[in-house]
């Protein structure tokens, strides 16, 4: 209670003097050029900062995109290629197999040929020594049976 008089009596805690108002004139210059100063600045510094990750941020996610959409064509284009390839391919080697078929058949065809002629000309050839064999054969057997009986023999 003592100090509830001793305050009391001795007046108000806060005292409203000139000084004051000066102190309160000082703030707001303070105030008002801190904030054209450096809160303002400062404020615009982190705004752009943030402005700067955002748009960073959205850059990033649209070439994100852009480069998933790229991938897709590549892909798609790729295997039309693969598919492209693989036919061309496949007729290649039908191709291939119908050049092959047509080499064989002609060799084939060249083979018969020649082995019909070889067959020919051992014929003939067998022929024309039969022929030789039947028009020597009296003869021949007349100097066998000559030398056998050791005779002339007619």
């Amino acid at each position: 209670m003592h100090l509830l008089n001793a305050l009391l009596s001795e007046g108000s805690i806060i005292d409203l003097d000139g000084t004051f108002f000066i102190q309160f004139a000082i703030f707001w210059v303070a105030f008002f050029v801190l904030r054209s100063l450096v809160f303002k600045p400062l404020v615009a510094v982190f705004e752009e900062r943030e402005e700067a990750i955002d748009g960073a941020r959205r850059d990033a996610k649209q070439f994100a995109r852009e480069a998933s959409e790229k991938e897709a064509h590549f892909d798609k284009e790729l295997h039309k290629v693969r598919t492209a390839a693989g036919e061309e391919r496949d007729a290649l080697r039908t191709e291939a197999k119908h050049l092959e078929g047509s080499i064989l058949e002609k060799v084939r065809a060249e083979t018969e040929k020649s082995l019909k002629e070889a067959d020919e000309q051992l014929s003939h050839e067998a022929k024309r020594a039969r022929q030789e064999i039947q028009a020597t054969t009296p003869a021949l057997a007349k100097q066998i049976a000559t030398k056998l009986l050791q005779r002339e023999v007619r």
